[in-house]
């Protein structure tokens, strides 16, 4: 009975992963595709590409201290709320007319440093869902 609640809970937490990093390589390819029509730059274009990715890398091992460390569900929480704020900044930025550069550069920036706590908090719940 236990095997089959925690299977069901690790289903929905795989089905809510998936749509959320479907939306964040959208977002980070359509961010992408914008500063490059606007810009006409590929260097801009490869910036924000690599803002959007160095986070992820560069944070992944103390991101897995703070999982190993704190409630796990407590930091994917955190880490995709606060990875809105990011989006939402740009958003902001983007309804007041063009957005410029720097201001995706940072809305990127900050999406990606908080949903880099995300990942391996998940990775370590999926080994404690399923045996």
């Amino acid at each position: 009975m236990k095997q089959t609640t925690n299977f069901n809970k690790f289903l929905l937490l795989w089905t809510g992963e998936l749509v959320s990093a479907i939306g964040s390589g959208l977002t980070s390819f359509g961010l992408g595709v914008y500063i490059f029509q606007q810009t006409g730059m590929a260097s801009a274009t490869a910036l924000v590409t690599l803002l959007a990715f160095a986070p992820g890398l560069i944070l992944g091992v103390p991101a897995g201290v703070l999982a190993d460390r704190y409630d796990r569900r407590l930091l994917m929480i955190l880490g995709d709320g606060l990875s809105a704020l990011g989006l939402l900044f740009i958003l902001f930025c983007l309804s007041k007319g063009e957005a410029a550069l720097w201001q995706i550069c940072v809305g990127v920036t900050i999406s990606s440093v908080f949903s880099s706590l995300l990942d391996p908090a998940y990775k370590a719940t999926v080994t404690d869902l399923l045996t």
